[in-house]
Parts: C-alpha cells; structure tokens; sequence
C-alpha cells in the first residue's frame, strides 16, 4: 500500500480494465542521465494499462520481460501510474523500452552518467560570480563584463538615502555568487550553500580532489571545489564588523530590471548586523577551517578567528534577529523561528570540532536536536550531519542523539520512496517554494543515512530523489538547465534572460513546481505576472517554464549545491 498518496490495485483488475475504454499510458517518465549498473532503476508510466514491459537492446535482443505492476493513485499530480523496477539490468548500454510497440525515451546504463552534471552544476557557481569579468575561455558564449565590484558598499543607515545623516560609511564587500536569479548576495543563503558544498568535499575527499572543470585559478595548489568556494569565502569575510557582528547581505535596496551586471549600477548596501547571519558564518567559517588548515593554515587561522569572534557576538546579542526594513525590498531570508536554536546548535558544533573547546560542546549539549530538515530557515540537520559523521571528540550521548535524528528523517524518507506511486521520498511539506532543492535535500540525508550504515537501501533513495530532478517527475523533463532530452529554457535568471544568447547556462536546478502561486497574474492587473499554470492546484503539475516564474522557474545557490552533492556522491560511491 502507499502510506501517504496512493492505494495499490490488483492485477486482475487491470485486466478487467483493459477491456473497457481507458486512457492509453503516456510515455515513460525515466532519469534521462541514465543509472550506473548497480544503482536502482525505475521507469514510470502514468496511466494503467495491463501490457506488462519489455526492455531490449539496441540490437533488438530482449533483455527483462516484466508483468504490469499494480497501479497507483499520486495525489501530488492527480494521476494513476504504474512503476517498473529495471534494476536487474547491469550490462553498460542504451536500452529502448516496450509495451507491445516502442514507447520512447531510451535507457542508458554505464559509468559516468552523472560526471558532465555535477561539473556543470559545479561551474554554476563560477557563472554566479561578482566583481569580475567572465572570460570566453572559461564562460564560452556566457561571457560578460564585470559587474557589482562592491568595492565601495554602503553601510545601510549611515547615509541620507537610508536614514542617516551622512555620506554613508563605505567597506570593500567584493567578490562572492549572486545569490539566485538577482543580483544580491546574502549571508544566510550562503551559509547552508558552503555548507553542502564543503560537506560534499569532505564526504568524498578523493572524488573532489581528482575532478577539474574549466575556472579560472588563483590558488593551483586548492582542489578546483576549494578553490571556488573561497571565492565566496573571501566575500562573506567582508561582512564581519570589528565587533564580531556580520552584516546580513549585500544588495540594492529593490530588485533590479532584466539586466546584465554591469548594467545594473544602483547603490549597493551592507545591511543591518543580526544574530542568524553572524552565526552561519560562525559555523562555515569554522567548518571551512577545517578543511582547509592542511592546505592554507594562514587561511584557516583567519577564517576560525573570523567563527568565534562571530560566535560571541551573537552570543552577547541573543535578541539580535534581522528585520527586513522598510525601504529594502530585496530577499529577507528571514528565519521563521525568533530564538536562534538551530543557528546556535550548527555554529557549536563546527566550532567543537574545530577547537575542542568544551563551552561549544556544553552549549550543544543544551539544545538538543530536533527533528527538522534541512533548509536556509532551519539547520537543524547540518549539526545532526556534522556530530553524526564526526563522532570521535563529541560526547557520545550527542552523537547518539545526532544520528538518531539523521536516521529517523532517513527511515521516513526511504518509506514514502519505497511505497509511494513515483517512487519519490517527498514529504508534502517539500512541495514548497524550492520544491526541488527540497528533493536534492532529502537525498543528501538518505545519503548521510548510507554513510553512516553501509546499508544500499538509502542510496537507492537517494537515487530516486536524482531520478525525480533527472526526468521520472510530472513534466517529463530534467529540472536542469541544458541535461538530458527536455529541459528548461527560460529560467527566470537576470544574465540568461539578458545575454542574447538564447541557451540558457548551463547546469542551473530551476526551483520547481508548487501551489504557493506567488508569480501568477490572478487578478489580470499585473501583466508582467505569469498566467495561471496550477489551475490544477496539484503540485506537482505546478510549473512554467517561463522567465516570468520566479516561483517555480528562478534558480538559486543554495538549490544547485544540494544537486551537485547528490549527483557527485553516487558518482563517488558507484565509480569506486
């Protein structure tokens, strides 16, 4: 039975169904990358016809004959579907798929099906990148002039403008990633976004060590991952004040029109020090120590000053929570709890393990884990996933409580995706603004979940949750810019929508469909609003691929590191 959106039916009564008239199966809704051998393999076909499944090779040889599975109903999309397993194929091929006559969309099994997308979702980050020019050497037909050198960024509230009485204090706030399909850069969203991406570099150290793309270096002795992160590193060290506070963003105080970097010149501000951001920074800064002491220790040093002075500040002001103010409309990335806890909780356990203090351990101790996942609002899971993997100097009753709660969100997600229609591990809750991250989300805890048992059930999770991005989802497209047969083209993205360059970069996760609606024209007054695309109201089906989505089409930092740590740990795990 499917325990939150479906009920099975029988075979026999698909059979007595066939006799009547039903809708014919649409084609099969399959990751269009392809599976490594001993990965998991699921095709879905929405509808309910009793043909079973035949799967062949290029040269025609039946290769898996398979009955037609028990239909499922998927409340997130309204459909009937039937799910078959193709796992029993290992053999490296293209595979073409039957039910009576070819159905479409090949199968490719093989090595290395993710490696051209993680790179891509990886040199992402560089196309994100301020203060600098893009270079057709490395950006190819995406290259620009330089944009927002940020080199005089006005502190907000000193100046007239914003409700001070002078010329504005100014600080140099260069370099860093434009946060999403803006032009801002901000704390909180980088926070969790060098999280995943150093954590991706630390769970599978020699995969990154060993992968290159085509970025610009300053520091050839880094691994290429490193390298980029501390791009954005060295920005978010602008942001500390001399008193440990760190500031909350860099950005104009309204969005910007559809413009390139360069072409977007309003005054850029520092805005309001606050209690989340410095500690977001305290925790990266501190995890970034660590990775980073046995390649640049001056640097290290820097950055871990940089987490417990930001530490303490926060500490001394508890009450400090960002309110967005009133003349600033850019994004608030405001937590949606006012106490700090989870902020706290990530912060005490980096700087744990990168100085053995014991106040950071007692402070975590005093604020136990939660059951939340991940996101930019709550990171809860991001100390769960740090005790959990890094028990050696951590209390053991603390490490216990963090891989019980890494576990048991692990267990639940690999429930619904082992029994729910499209074999998808997704709670309703992730049918949000970011319903994809949310996907590439979950997977990183099935993989934590492996990582910590060795048990290949959560990888087949995991897998699923890629599969979903990668084309087994609704819309019948990866939800990647420029990967696989159908995919995004109007991604609600500044540069892409002012290059004149009609692909779209390559390598960006779209946020994906949900029932929020905030994009669409539903009163006809605001023309520039999408038309109605979840007339619907089911999830799933809640998607335009159109640059006026900025709902369900923008793209994000924190959304592409999710995909690029999911891709590159199957493509480490299976590649070994």
């Amino acid at each position: 039975m499917n325990i939150h959106n479906g009920v099975s039916r029988t075979c026999v009564a698909l059979a007595a169904l066939s006799l009547s008239a039903v809708t014919a199966s649409a084609g099969p809704l399959v990751n269009q990358l392809g599976f490594y051998p001993e990965a998991e393999k699921t095709v879905v076909y929405p509808g309910n016809d009793a043909t079973g499944l035949e799967v062949r090779d290029l040269s025609g040889k039946t290769v898996l004959k398979l009955d037609a599975p028990d239909v499922y109903d998927w409340d997130y999309s309204g459909e009937e579907v039937q799910t078959f397993d193709i796992s029993a194929i290992k053999t490296p091929g293209t595979y073409r798929l039957y039910r009576g006559a070819y159905v479409g969309t090949p199968v490719v099994i093989g090595n290395g099906v993710y490696g051209d997308l993680v790179k891509a979702s990886l040199k992402w980050f560089y196309y994100q990148r301020s203060s600098m020019a893009l270079e057709p050497q490395y950006a190819g037909k995406w290259a620009r002039a330089a944009g927002h050198m940020d080199d005089k960024v006005i502190i907000y509230g000193s100046d007239k403008v914003t409700g001070g009485k002078g010329a504005g204090k100014v600080i140099n706030s260069a370099r860093g990633w434009y946060d999403a399909g803006d032009y801002g850069k901000y704390i909180v969203n980088s926070g969790i976004t060098v999280f995943t991406l150093l954590e991706a570099y630390e769970n599978f150290p020699q995969y990154f060590d060993a992968l290159t793309w085509n970025i610009p270096r300053e520091f050839p002795k880094y691994p290429e991952l490193l390298e980029e992160i501390r791009y954005n590193l060295d920005w978010m060290l602008t942001l500390q004040d001399k008193d440990g506070g760190v500031y909350h963003k860099v950005t104009t105080l309204k969005f910007g029109g559809s413009v390139l970097p360069e072409d977007d010149t309003a005054p850029r501000y520092a805005i309001i020090k606050n209690m989340p951001a410095s500690l977001d920074f305290a925790a990266v800064m501190a995890q970034a120590s660590v990775v980073y002491r046995n390649i640049d220790k001056a640097y290290a040093d820097k950055m871990l000053k940089a987490a417990e002075s930001a530490y303490a500040w926060a500490k001394k002001n508890p009450k400090a929570i960002y309110k967005q103010p009133a003349d600033v409309q850019t994004g608030g990335y405001v937590p949606g709890d006012e106490n700090g806890k989870d902020e706290f909780r990530w912060a005490a356990a980096e700087l744990f393990r990168a100085t053995k203090k014991k106040n950071y351990q007692d402070d975590l101790k005093k604020n136990p884990f939660t059951a939340n996942g991940a996101w930019w609002g709550d990171v809860n899971m991001l100390s769960a996933f740090r005790v959990a993997l890094d028990s050696a100097d951590f209390d053991k009753d603390v490490v216990a409580a963090a891989k019980k709660t890494v576990m048991n969100e692990a267990n639940n997600l690999r429930t619904v995706g082992d029994t729910s229609a499209y074999r998808l591990p997704a709670f309703p809750w992730s049918w949000n603004w970011g319903s994809n991250s949310a996907m590439a989300n979950n997977g990183m805890v099935l993989v934590h979940a492996y990582l910590i048992t060795g048990d290949k059930s959560y990888l087949d999770g995991a897998q699923q949750c890629l599969d979903y991005l990668l084309g087994k989802n609704p819309q019948d497209i990866t939800y990647v810019t420029g990967f696989g047969y159908r995919s995004p083209r109007n991604p609600h993205h500044r540069p892409s929508e002012s290059d004149m360059v009609d692909d779209p970069v390559p390598g960006m996760l779209v946020g994906g469909p949900h029932l929020g609606k905030q994009d669409i024209n539903l009163d006809g007054k605001e023309p520039w609003k999408c038309p109605n695309y979840a007339a619907a109201d089911k999830p799933a089906l809640a998607y335009i691929d159109d640059r006026c989505s900025y709902a369900t089409n923008e793209v994000a930092i924190n959304w592409n590191a999710p995909l690029a740590y999911l891709a590159a740990a199957l493509e480490a795990i299976y590649s070994k």
